[in-house]
């Protein structure tokens, strides 16, 4: 029954609106009619949209430079849904092209992803809407706004391409040849796909369980160009009108004295602070003789004036290269660019997150090394569950397979070793990561890491993180090669935790019945939330790396803690929950590690 009246409400609250717009907008003196289902207008919009619209309006506008008809498709659920503001079939055949007209009539006035329609004047909201779309056909006309066919650039491009490939291809800033493969299978809709190298591709492409076809590819030419406008390019010819760099040109100019049956042109210009990336494919000129040139030395304009009125063929691109798919969610650009590389040892509840959160903040590179496998019990606060630890999986293996599959071409290189064994075989492993992450709750091992790091053999700089029990916080200590203390420095003669949050005369280590494993209790929400915390202070340091050591304590709910009889360290009494302490780590005079190097403080 009370969902009966919530829908009564909704569909009485839609109705009135739209009968309220209308009224308004036949005050304001707008001609307007509601359209028949007859209307020969009507069909071609819902077959092109597919969406479902209570009514259609037809609204005749008298500018200065011609009658124009609008035709409004209200949704059922206006205003929380924005209208479509459309031309008629014969203002579009007349008009079309213009910027913000697309080519099923559209006229793009506001972005619903950005505004929100007025519930509460929904007339004055529409006839807003109607007169933004009045302006756009106007100023399309007397060509006013052909400066926006640039900044919309790919949404024109895009309405006209024959073939669409994907590409995991990075722009870059200069001219280079790139490879065009046959998948043997559909991926996201495409059968072909770009790349830099076979190896690149083939890395991406492990995860999907596709292939290529033929080990021969398409040789397509790469240009960085200035902008230009989506309709310049129709023809042969049109390609001398768009390219003014001599670099450019004469590559073209090469490839094309190529005898070949296509030639793919893969392009990229910067807009809004990126690089674009489109395509387009000449019709081959093999077989066809230009007198008075040489075979294969042919000029640039002699060549496109064979087949002026050739039309080119446009293709669309679907990025999937890191650079486009992190940036977009909101990756710092630079830390892509930098292509850090990064070793992660311990990929147990922390390292497991922590890795995954790394992967999410575009480093590609990883080096994962753990000597254990994973088993039911680790699966509540692991990143992998019941399906990978029922088959005794390594969890290295586990986690790199985690990774790849939600990003494919990571570079994830792992060992199923104890990394103290792996250093006696190789002191340099870790010396080629940009940072070495130790997450292994393993003083020993933590301890003999920092040995090695401060006698010269690590030359990374490493960063210890640990939780502490019951989730009451962590620790991300940073320990520079060269300057400031050391993971020892933090310690005192007792071998307690200088910093450390929870009281250290209690004790919170658990057993499994009998001779079994010992652990700290805390929850996997705890462990999340600390990995993504470290994984932002982990990409800030990456960005600009401290001159000194460095600890950085999160406090987690420290409250709670102290309401469920456990007690803090007096050192954090007045502070809060859930912020960052950061501080520096001196080197320590009795210190058995660095107290009697010479090392800047």
């Amino acid at each position: 029954m009370m969902q009966g009246r919530h829908e009564n409400m909704l569909r009485t609250f839609y109705t009135k609106a739209i009968q309220d717009t209308r009224k308004y907008l036949k005050e304001s003196g707008y001609d307007l009619e509601t359209c028949e289902k007859d209307d020969k207008d009507i069909p071609e919009i819902v077959r092109k949209t597919q969406a479902l619209y209570k009514e259609f309006w037809k609204i005749k506008i008298t500018g200065d430079l011609r009658v124009t008809t609008l035709v409004l498709a209200i949704p059922n659920t206006f205003p929380d849904t924005f209208p479509k503001i459309y031309l008629s079939k014969k203002d579009f055949q007349e008009i079309y092209p213009i910027p913000h007209l697309d080519q099923n009539g559209l006229i793009c006035t506001r972005d619903p992803e950005v505004a929100v329609l007025s519930d509460t004047i929904p007339g004055q909201a529409t006839k807003a809407l109607i007169e933004i779309a009045v302006r756009i056909v106007d100023s399309g006309i007397v060509k006013e706004n052909e400066a926006d066919y640039t900044e919309e650039f790919l949404a024109y491009w895009n309405e006209k391409v024959a073939y669409e490939f994907l590409s995991i291809f990075s722009p870059k800033d200069k001219t280079c040849y790139l490879q065009i493969y046959k998948l043997s299978k559909k991926l996201f809709g495409c059968k072909d796909i770009v790349a830099d190298s076979k190896k690149h591709l083939e890395e991406w492409l492990e995860p999907f369980a596709v292939s290529v076809i033929d080990d021969k590819a398409i040789e397509a030419l790469y240009l960085p160009i200035k902008r230009f406008s989506p309709y310049a390019l129709n023809t042969d010819n049109d390609l001398l009108t768009i390219i003014d760099d001599k670099n450019v040109k004469d590559s073209i100019k090469y490839y094309f004295n190529q005898d070949r049956l296509h030639y793919i042109l893969i392009a990229s210009f910067f807009l809004n602070g990126e690089r674009i990336l489109f395509g387009w494919n000449h019709k081959g000129w093999k077989n066809i003789t230009f007198k008075g040139f040489r075979k294969n030395h042919v000029p640039l304009d002699i060549r496109l004036g064979y087949h002026k009125k050739e039309l080119v063929t446009k293709i669309g691109l679907m990025r999937l290269d890191k650079e486009r798919i992190f940036v977009r969610g909101g990756t710092m650009p630079t830390l892509i660019k930098k292509d850090i590389s990064i070793a992660v040892l311990g990929c147990g509840s922390l390292g497991s997150f922590l890795t995954m959160s790394l992967a999410r903040c575009g480093i590609s590179k990883l080096l994962l090394v753990d000597k254990e496998c994973l088993s039911p019990e680790n699966t509540p606060r692991h990143l992998c569950g019941f399906l990978d630890a029922s088959c005794n999986m390594q969890k290295v293996e586990a986690v790199k397979k985690r990774v790849t599959e939600h990003f494919p071409g990571t570079e994830c290189n792992i060992f199923h070793a104890d990394i103290l064994e792996l250093l006696e075989k190789d002191e340099n492993i870790l010396n080629n990561y940009n940072m070495v992450i130790v997450a292994l709750g393993s003083r020993a091992v933590e301890r003999r890491i920092n040995y090695l790091l401060k006698k010269g053999l690590i030359n990374s700089p490493v960063l210890f993180l640990w939780v502490e029990p019951l989730g009451v916080g962590g620790h991300i200590l940073y320990i520079d090669p060269k300057n400031g203390g050391c993971y020892n420095c933090s310690f005192n003669e007792e071998g307690n935790f200088v910093y450390s949050i929870s009281n250290t005369t209690e004790s919170f280590q658990k057993r499994e019945s009998g001779c079994q494993s010992t652990f700290l209790p805390y929850s996997s929400l705890t462990v999340e939330q600390f990995a993504l915390i470290a994984s932002k202070i982990i990409s800030s340091l990456l960005e600009n790396s401290p001159n000194t050591s460095t600890l950085f304590i999160w406090l987690g709910d420290i409250e709670e803690f102290e309401k469920s009889g456990h007690k803090i360290n007096p050192e954090y009494d007045a502070q809060l929950p859930y912020r960052i302490i950061k501080r520096q780590i001196m080197r320590r005079g009795s210190c058995s590690v660095c107290g009697n190097l010479k090392t800047v403080v």
